[in-house]
């Protein structure tokens, strides 16, 4: 049966048009498959950090909005202080124009598009992949899924076994100009309202993006926690610049999603079939960010394929032992990290606003110059206690959720 490519990828946002590009600029015969229009809309607070932009093979400067040089953090909504740097932390854009963008990249390098694709269903032969989508059946001798967190290709493939959700409320948002162009160099961050629990807003173009995220059994309290959030960034900051605050002038949209979380090493491929981005979990379990995991799986994706196109491996095994060894261990330790903090996070908070050397850490682990896995090596001598703190704080982490009542976030 002939081949409609040699790898057919499910899905055009970062993981599939980043897998897409380096398979084609090496003569790789690419289909894409997306179920969207591009551009399209993506909730998502679209923060690009230096760790983002280094994996990516090309320059994206055209699509960002603002240059972060400062976050304001508070803990509840209290205790609020500002963090400088010098050096950029962050680029905010919004998602339709990054992903149309890296999209056009791949379709540059030679990887062809077919849009209003949704794959419904993957199954495989021991020489290729059959692809079902709404409109008919293509075949290919490989598959990536990127069709992100409902993938049919990893539901196909049955490679969803360990991933849980959380889920995130976010909103663009108009408020007075003049807001937008004071604050457009600086990310609000509220963490410690509830177990798990983080607010944002990111400065865009010409608005706010305006975020809420947490445990997805905590879900009851994420649109109290949103409204909790917008009436703090209008009262406080009428009192704190005598100014219109940031009251809401127009909600542009207002949606919700789930971000999926790979809670343990698994498998990241099946046969033909591999998954990549968040149709692999490949989310921090930290912050909610998954376009670096997206960028990066795509990219190892991609050199999977290749090689076995190639000849030079046999299998896919390569890809999941890459995914398990660069990856995980690194989401699995920003997981420890993040019960951590829910164990202690007021004092986490007060680390970040009074240490010097914490605040330094946080920014290069927020760029990409630390990687979570170094945070254990900030004991010292103390380091022998870090699996200890570990499962201690895995139980209490776990119990605050569990028992977590707050009425004013009813």
């Amino acid at each position: 049966m002939k081949t409609d490519a040699d790898v057919i990828i499910a899905g055009a946002g970062p993981a599939g048009s980043l897998a897409a590009y380096e398979l084609a600029i090496h003569g790789v015969n690419v289909l894409i498959l997306e179920k969207s229009i591009f551009p399209r809309y993506k909730v998502c607070g679209a923060g690009l950090t230096h760790k983002i932009l280094h994996e990516i093979p090309f320059d994206v400067s055209s699509v960002f909005d603002t240059t972060i040089h400062s976050i304001q953090f508070s803990c509840d909504f209290k205790d609020v202080f500002t963090r400088n740097s010098r050096e950029p932390m962050m680029y905010c854009t919004m998602r339709e124009k990054l992903d149309a963008f890296l999209l056009d990249m791949a379709k540059s390098a030679g990887a062809r598009v077919q849009f209003g694709e949704k794959v419904k269903m993957i199954s495989q032969t021991e020489k290729m992949v059959e692809v079902t989508t709404h409109t008919g059946l293509f075949h290919a001798s490989l598959v990536i899924g990127a069709d992100g967190v409902s993938s049919a290709v990893s539901r196909s493939a049955d490679l969803r076994d360990n991933i849980s959700l959380g889920l995130a409320w976010e909103a663009e948002v108009k408020v007075d100009p003049e807001m937008v162009k004071k604050f457009s160099k600086t990310v609000f961050l509220d963490w410690g309202t509830f177990p798990g629990g983080y607010g944002w807003v990111f400065p865009k173009d010409d608005h706010f993006s305006i975020g809420v995220g947490g445990p997805v059994s905590l879900s009851k309290y994420m649109m109290p926690y949103y409204q909790k959030f917008l009436r703090y960034l209008d009262t406080g900051y009428r009192i704190q610049d005598a100014g219109s605050g940031f009251q809401v002038l127009e909600t542009i949209s207002l949606k919700s999603w789930p971000i999926p979380i790979c809670n343990k090493k698994s498998n990241f491929h099946h046969g033909k079939i591999l998954v990549a981005g968040d149709a692999g979990g490949l989310t921090d379990p930290m912050t909610g960010e998954g376009i670096f995991y997206a960028v990066r799986s795509g990219k190892l994706a991609a050199v999977a394929c290749f090689d076995y196109l190639q000849g030079k491996s046999y299998s896919l095994e390569r890809y999941t032992e890459s995914i398990n060894q660069e990856l995980m261990n690194e989401l699995l330790e920003a997981n420890r990290i993040k019960n951590l903090f829910n164990m202690v996070p007021l004092k986490i908070h007060h680390l970040v606003r009074d240490k010097d050397h914490v605040w330094r850490a946080f920014g290069k682990v927020l760029r990409g110059e630390r990687l979570y896995s170094d945070v254990r090596k900030g004991f010292g001598k103390w380091k022998f206690l870090w699996s200890i703190t570990c499962c201690l704080s895995k139980w209490v982490s776990d119990y605050k959720e569990k028992h977590f009542n707050n009425t004013t976030l009813k």
